[in-house]
């Protein structure tokens, strides 16, 4: 398995309390539902609180970035060690 970081940007930071954390993983969606595991339902009680109801996974309401390049466009779902996701929420801007 390779050890990649997740990290986390704008109000997924706020909300997880995290700005990133280490996964263990071999392929994208081996991360993506670790991720859903370990920070799911505090995502979804946040954006409950703030008047944000969702349904679905982190992934489905997220920009996710591996390594700079989003999802749709990988060539392969496989991770290496030292690997990047960057969670986005859906809109950021200022």
């Amino acid at each position: 398995m390779a050890l990649i970081t997740v990290r986390f940007y704008s109000l997924w930071r706020s909300y997880l309390g995290a700005d990133s954390t280490p996964l263990q993983a071999d392929h994208i969606q081996d991360a993506l539902t670790q991720l859903e595991e370990k920070f799911g339902n505090q995502l979804r009680e946040k954006l409950e609180t703030a008047g944000v109801h969702l349904e679905g996974k982190i992934q489905d309401y997220s920009l996710i970035l591996l390594n700079g390049t989003t999802l749709r466009n990988l060539n392969s779902t496989a991770l290496k060690e030292g690997d990047v996701l960057h969670i986005f929420p859906p809109v950021i801007g200022g």
